[in-house]
């Protein structure tokens, strides 16, 4: 294998793994630390599992629908119902 093979398939591998990273940075940045609803609208019909590595507010609840709950209102506090099967269901601030 001559120099200029080893150059570039080293820049490959460097290029790819730069790629994945951004990947990784981008699916880390979905959400937001301040409730807006509409920013977490792509959970909806998600497993609750797909809050893992989403920033979210500092207040979060996550509940089932129907469960019973507190009716406190905080500004930032961010809702997540799912049914059952756990599918989330809707998003809500209060």
């Amino acid at each position: 294998m001559g120099i200029k093979t080893l150059v570039v398939a080293v820049a490959s591998v460097v290029t790819v793994a730069g790629c994945l990273a951004n990947e990784d940075t981008a699916a880390e940045a979905q959400g937001s630390e301040i409730c807006e609803p509409d920013t977490f609208e792509f959970l909806i019909g998600q497993d609750k599992s797909a809050l893992d590595g989403v920033t979210v507010p500092e207040m979060l609840r996550v509940m089932q629908d129907g469960s019973p709950a507190t009716m406190d209102f905080h500004e930032n506090r961010l809702n997540v119902i799912h049914d059952v099967d756990g599918k989330i269901v809707a998003v809500t601030c209060g």
